[in-house]
């Protein structure tokens, strides 16, 4: 059974005026969902690269690390005994038009030990720049420990154990081009997290 929730992202950079300055830069949030996996958008539900550097100009790049408080952070919701992909689609440019347009990279990262989102940054597992998607437990095992047998079917009446995961977006913006235009860039990403079948 392919279960599966999806989240749009999308970009909202506006502004390069007189080709120097990019004011609010941030990556909103707008969801997908279907099945019984629930994905949430946490705190403001956007990337905003203002909180990093109020004012970004030409040649500037700014960096949303994975410790910042201006991390963007969802959360998986699921049944606790399945394993679950998340697969991120994220464009490399923001633009204006074909010729205007702001590299960007973003990375992500999760955690899955079951602690608050206030923790659970801290132990994070950081995928390495280049993969798009990861595979893991909803809930993570202690290490040592064997399998679990494998869960209980659904059936009338029958509830299963559900676990949080929490997702943490971050990434960089620039080298802003010296020769950027004014105007609204944009750009958009999905995430998806099914439940993991490995057929």
């Amino acid at each position: 059974m392919n279960k599966s929730r999806r989240y749009l992202l999308g970009f909202l950079i506006l502004g390069l005026m007189q080709g120097t300055q990019v004011y609010a830069q941030r990556i909103s949030f707008g969801t997908y969902a279907t099945d019984d996996i629930v994905l949430t958008a946490l705190g403001t539900g956007e990337l905003n690269f203002n909180n990093k550097q109020p004012v970004i100009k030409s040649g500037d790049v700014i960096t949303i690390n994975l410790t910042d408080n201006s991390t963007a952070v969802l959360s998986v919701t699921g049944n606790r005994h399945l394993d679950v992909t998340l697969t991120v689609e994220a464009p490399t440019v923001l633009e204006l038009d074909a010729s205007n347009t702001i590299p960007l990279a973003l990375r992500f990262a999760y955690s899955n030990q079951g602690l608050a989102e206030s923790s659970a940054k801290a132990a994070a597992v950081e995928v390495p720049l280049g993969f798009n998607s990861a595979t893991f437990p909803l809930q993570r095992r202690a290490p040592g420990t064997p399998p679990p047998p494998p869960p209980t079917p659904g059936h009338g009446g029958y509830t299963a154990p559900t676990a949080t995961a929490y997702v943490f977006i971050y990434g960089t913006l620039g080298t802003v081009p010296g020769n950027a235009a004014a105007g609204l860039y944009s750009g958009q990403i999905d995430i998806r997290v099914e439940y993991s079948t490995y057929d």
